[in-house]
């Protein structure tokens, strides 16, 4: 493939960080813009923990507005996997969650890992057999303990040796802020990526970095992207903040 060129065939999603500042302030609930997302052709939505503020009322009508756009549903959670070394025993509450939001899949970053303990897999099997219907993959964060390819590497190799159904979500701008090269993260983690988060970063001053449009940032997301196979799906997660601007971003990456 060369330079530049996207797969057509790729699905694109939108996280609703899209409008993260009437999230953010409280002026809307996230189920509100599904008619919106709808109608500029995102096959599926990944709605963020952090934004529900009644969330058992909001799982439901979010579900519920979900399928009548005939939205698919993905549920990123703000905590970690490890939590002090071990399995953090929030996650069959986050699980059950998911289930009632009626989503495909969980996120979360790494935290403290170290290790697997016999324990610490046989917990994990059970709740992800609990739940065969929901993917569970972990993102790189902004850490090099957490978010380096080396550090994703270590964990994935091994909870696949473990044979836990695991996966990676790769974060194309987290790799800037601990100064490694998005692309060179990309074809190290490609085989085990199921998921990407689109955003792009720009430096706007010495240890200052800011987020940017998919085009007006530093990475060159084309080529990022060309490091995945095409069933690998991805979302825009980048504050838009209007509609026309989140439209031309759909239509940029998709190449319409």
């Amino acid at each position: 493939m060369s330079e530049g060129a996207v797969c057509l065939s790729r699905i694109i999603g939108v996280n609703t960080l899209v409008f993260n500042e009437e999230l953010q302030t409280g002026k809307k609930e996230q189920w509100e813009f599904f008619d919106g997302f709808a109608r500029i052709g995102f096959p599926f939505v990944e709605v963020r923990r952090e934004f529900f503020r009644n969330l058992e009322e909001e799982l439901v009508q979010t579900r519920e507005m979900a399928k009548k756009n005939h939205l698919a549903l993905f549920y990123s959670i703000p905590d970690v996997l490890f939590v002090e070394e071990e399995v953090n025993l929030h996650l069959e509450k986050y699980f059950e969650e998911a289930a009632s939001l009626g989503a495909e899949q969980v996120k979360l970053t790494l935290g403290d890992y170290h290790s697997f303990t016999p324990g610490g897999v046989s917990s994990l099997m059970k709740l992800l057999e609990a739940y065969p219907a929901i993917k569970l993959t972990i993102e790189n964060d902004q850490s090099l303990k957490a978010g380096s390819a080396h550090a994703l590497t270590r964990f994935i190799v091994k909870a696949h040796e473990e044979n836990l159904p695991v996966s990676l979500t790769f974060d194309t701008g987290n790799f800037s802020f601990i100064q490694e090269d998005a692309e060179v993260a990309a074809r190290i983690l490609a085989d085990f990526v199921n998921y990407i988060h689109l955003k792009n970063v720009k430096l706007v001053a010495p240890g200052a970095i800011e987020l940017a449009l998919y085009e007006t940032g530093d990475i060159k997301m084309d080529s990022v992207l060309a490091a995945f196979k095409e069933h690998v799906a991805a979302v825009i997660e980048y504050p838009c903040e209007t509609w026309d601007v989140l439209e031309k971003q759909y239509h940029r990456i998709m190449k319409l």
